[in-house]
């Protein structure tokens, strides 16, 4: 004896939907056995439950809704499977060579140069400013290597070892159509020292996307390093914008106290926001004192350019800036160096 099944015992029975029956029976696939002519409500035999289930499994590969009846019917049906199959093997084939394409498209796209042109004088003097604050021995590759990235018309150079910082900048003779920021290992600007010296300017060609590095190119002469893996330490963040505290000291001045530092020197910033190395004696009391690494101040006066240099301080606890004189902290494009203070000790 037949069982009479609601459409909704159908629809759990098969895994088609309620309403992919109601459209599988306007379709002419799955004729309920009876409708209730009042309610419209559609019953259906339990043979209809195999007939669904076939119907579910052909929706899910995409059986064209005629050739789902024509299956059921049972004209051809194995035939129409196979020749389904084969326009689903065809797409599929399509679809990967589309794909491929795609892949191309996408790296061409991605593998683009942005140039700049800098006269090598500059860049060498940029250079040679931060080359001291980046540690040859690092574990980490960044920290071996020196950031590249412009602002507008600059070009600006930064290296650290997390306990210094410095950053100098060059004025880009022909800025890039996008903005540049990469990181190059130090030895290569080093290599490139005698390249750069037997021409007036450079291009500096950084590849995006595939292939990436940077090119240094002065005529037909060329050198070429990969990009360094890894983040950059946020040095923005540490931008001196805010001034602080500020003094002026001649470099000869700070070398020749600097000379028989030690390993610390001790700062005084006194009542009067004099800023005073080696606490020399002074019948001012002093606010707060900062320490820093005597031979690491040594390498950033060496290595600023300018005949006078101010420091700038905002507390005990706060990093050292110094910079030239003649460069002020409210410019973004700011040439600069950072020293870390050291935990304080007691002055004897």
């Amino acid at each position: 004896m037949s069982t009479v099944l609601s459409i909704g015992e159908l629809a759990r029975s098969s895994g088609l939907s309620v309403s992919a029956l109601r459209f599988y029976d306007k379709a002419g696939v799955l004729t309920p056995h009876v409708v209730d002519p009042r309610t419209g409500y559609r019953w259906y035999a339990d043979k209809h439950v195999d007939a669904a289930v076939l119907v579910a499994a052909m929706r899910r590969v995409g059986m064209p809704v005629k050739e789902m009846a024509a299956v059921l019917s049972g004209t051809d049906a194995h035939g129409l499977l196979d020749r389904h199959l084969g326009r689903l093997e065809k797409g599929l084939d399509d679809a990967r060579h589309e794909l491929t394409r795609i892949h191309r498209l996408l790296d061409a796209r991605a593998a683009r140069e942005c140039t700049i042109v800098l006269r090598t004088t500059d860049l060498l003097t940029a250079f040679g400013s931060v080359r001291f604050a980046a540690d040859a021995d690092s574990q980490f590759p960044v920290l071996r290597g020196c950031l590249l990235e412009t602002d507008h018309d600059v070009l600006r150079l930064v290296t650290t070892d997390r306990y210094r910082l410095a950053v100098g900048t060059v004025a880009v003779l022909e800025p890039p159509d996008e903005p540049i920021s990469a990181v190059v290992p130090c030895k290569f600007l080093d290599d490139a020292a005698r390249l750069l010296g037997r021409h007036d300017t450079v291009t500096v060609v950084v590849g995006v996307g595939v292939g990436v590095g940077v090119t240094l190119r002065c005529g037909a002469e060329q050198l070429t390093t990969r990009l360094v893996d890894g983040a950059f330490p946020d040095h923005r963040s540490l931008s001196p914008l805010d001034r602080g505290i500020e003094h002026t000291f001649s470099s000869a001045d700070l070398r020749a106290l600097l000379a028989d530092a030690g390993d610390r020197v001790d700062l005084g910033v006194l009542e009067s926001v004099e800023i005073v190395v080696g606490s020399p004696a002074t019948e001012q009391p002093a606010r707060f004192h900062v320490q820093v690494n005597a031979g690491f101040l040594l390498e950033a006066v060496d290595a600023l350019p300018g005949e006078q240099l101010t420091f700038q301080v905002g507390g005990p606890i706060t990093p050292l800036a110094i910079r030239p004189r003649s460069v002020h902290t409210s410019d973004p494009a700011s040439a600069y160096s950072l020293l870390m203070p050291l935990q304080p000790v007691a002055l004897t």
